[in-house]
């Protein structure tokens, strides 16, 4: 298979080719996160069903992550339609949302369709009381949109992509391809809420075994409310979750994320079957004052302290589990393995004190 590179708007495109057909590809979308960090989404995942099982998709992951790794870029996510795919290359889930539908009682399909089509407004009348205004986001809303979603991410985590005008009508964009759209959610003129849905894409099976594709039930991907706001007047319960995966590209760019309230050392074993370059030992340092954690990845020859006393590692982790510690999603004790019992609560009091995403909040589109 040969891999071509092309560019796509914002993204770079990994194409998988075989006879002149596109066969695999995948693309990594740009982020500006809330902390600084400019990283890059995996998106678009695709192999032609005839093609699959052939270690295509490795190939391509294996690309994408040398590219992402020569930036020295810390991770990357991706928000799947199905987990399972994505576990054998290391990602893992670090957050969920709550599944929720459109409650089609109140936000009716005519109404809907109507709305995408014409981009008129509508208003929704709720127990004879609440009356929202449903507004189909337009260009000329993408600032002030972006805004009220910034304020929320801001208020509610400490890590999300930043939003601008761009990308809410990229998100928009997408929900339309998908017989979606954006909305705004206003009540006695004040933005209430802003959400987003697609269709849900479902394949039929006919009695002669044939198979087709259509659309049915109105999931949201996100909705961002300010409090107070009462969802169930709008919107359902879905069983299913929101899940977002990460996976950690470049161990010692992660591990300066980390924040330290005080000295810390630590000898570490980092084990990654995916990206060799991440596996080995790390001495784990933080200075009498605090700070983020410098990381040094050390070889066999230099396992010696100042004194020439040899080092040895006083624990190991996997590199999925370092990403569910790191995203908060786990605690040290569920991620960590310590050598000597007798010092365990010791090393994980004192990892459970770092501090690096606690509350992240990446938005399903």
């Amino acid at each position: 298979m040969e891999i071509i590179y092309l560019a796509e708007g914002d993204n770079l495109v990994f194409a998988g080719k075989e006879n002149m057909e596109t066969v695999s590809s995948l693309y990594l979308a740009p982020h500006y996160m809330s902390n600084g960090d400019e990283l890059c989404e995996i998106k678009n995942v695709f192999t032609k069903e005839k093609y699959r099982r052939r270690g295509n998709m490795d190939t391509l992951m294996k690309e994408a992550f040398q590219c992402m790794q020569s930036e020295c870029e810390a991770y990357t996510f991706l928000r799947p339609m199905e987990e399972k795919y994505f576990l054998p290359y290391g990602f893992v889930p670090v957050e969920e949302h709550e599944g929720i539908r459109i409650n089609g009682l109140r936000l009716s399909d005519d109404l809907l369709k109507d709305a995408n089509e014409t981009g008129n407004d509508f208003h929704v009348l709720v127990k004879d009381s609440e009356d929202y205004l449903i507004h189909p986001v337009n260009e000329e809303d993408a600032e002030w949109v972006a805004k009220f979603m910034n304020e929320y991410c801001e208020k509610n985590s400490d890590l999300y992509i930043v939003q601008s005008g761009h990308t809410v009508l990229n998100i928009q964009k997408s929900c339309k391809d998908r017989g979606g759209n954006l909305y705004a959610i206003k009540c006695k003129d004040e933005t209430v809420c802003v959400f987003a849905y697609s269709l849900v894409k479902q394949e039929i099976v006919n009695e002669e075994k044939k198979k087709s594709t259509r659309f049915s039930d109105k999931r949201v991907a996100f909705a961002i409310c300010k409090e107070g706001f009462k969802k169930e007047d709008l919107f359902l319960n879905d069983p299913e979750r929101n899940v977002i995966m990460a996976r950690i590209i470049d161990v010692k760019t992660m591990l300066a994320r980390v924040r330290c309230p005080k000295e810390f050392v630590m000898v570490l074993r980092i084990f990654d079957e995916r990206i060799v370059e991440n596996a080995g030992l790390y001495v784990l340092h933080c200075g009498p004052m605090g700070g983020n954690l410098t990381a040094i990845r050390i070889g066999d020859e230099q396992m010696k302290n100042a004194e020439g006393e040899r080092l040895s590692a006083e624990g190991e982790i996997t590199i999925e589990n370092l990403a569910r510690f790191l995203f908060g999603f786990r605690k040290a004790e569920d991620c960590f393995k310590i050598y000597v019992k007798a010092k365990e609560e010791e090393c994980f009091a004192n990892l459970n004190a770092l501090k690096c995403f606690e509350k992240p909040y990446i938005l399903c589109d």
